[in-house]
Parts: structure tokens; C-alpha cells; sequence
């Protein structure tokens, strides 16, 4: 990795109507991988407080969600 590499990691809360945006930058791609890990594990716990009465829920909590982590350049 030289100085100017960085790992962005991304978040789409709905696939089907959004795109995604950049959640947090890292130094490391295992740094980012961690907050990503991190980030939807959050996102979990929501989802399941959320609909936690819920009985007939049509879909799953990453089903309509992605994540993921890109190599960026930094630019001057």
C-alpha cells in the first residue's frame, strides 16, 4: 500500500431505489472490512428491534442492503 491508497467502505439501505455512499474511509482494507462488519451488524440489531412484533415479514434483513469496500486513490 503507498500513501495515497485508501479503502472506502460503502452502504445501500435499498437496492431497488437508492444507490450507495461512502460510509467511512480506511488506511487498511482489514480496517475497513471491520467497520464494515461493524456497520451492518448496527444495522441488524435495528431491523430486528424494528420488526421484532412482526409476524409475516416478506424479506430478510440484508435483502434489500449492500455493503462493501472499494481501493480508492487519493488525488491531489
Amino acid at each position: 500500500m503507498d500513501n495515497k491508497t485508501v479503502y472506502e467502505v460503502y452502504y445501500n439501505d435499498c437496492i431497488h431505489e437508492s444507490m450507495a455512499a461512502c460510509i467511512s474511509l480506511h488506511r487498511t482494507r482489514k480496517g475497513a472490512e471491520m467497520a464494515m462488519e461493524f456497520h451492518k451488524e448496527q444495522k441488524r440489531k435495528e431491523f430486528e428491534e424494528l420488526y421484532k412484533d412482526e409476524e409475516d415479514i416478506d424479506w430478510t434483513f440484508d435483502s434489500m442492503c449492500a455493503w462493501g469496500v472499494n481501493e480508492r486513490t487519493v488525488v491531489e
